[in-house]
């Protein structure tokens, strides 16, 4: 998990991610406003912004954590 500041490094980031490295990479907002790249099977606390797979915004129905 990385912490960015901004949404767009973070789905940047994300997308890179897997597209090179051929895996899932969730974007979440944290509570303090900050923006964390994760793997499907990492603890999300926070909102999800985005889920990426092979460089792509993926259509999900995950719209906040527990």
């Amino acid at each position: 998990m990385n912490t960015y500041p901004t949404v767009r490094q973070a789905t940047g980031v994300a997308r890179t991610l897997s597209k090179f490295s051929e895996c899932t990479i969730v974007v979440y907002k944290t509570s303090e406003a900050k923006f964390v790249t994760a793997r499907p099977g990492d603890s999300v606390e926070g909102v999800i912004e985005g889920v990426y797979r092979n460089g792509y915004l993926v259509p999900t129905l995950l719209t906040k954590a527990r």
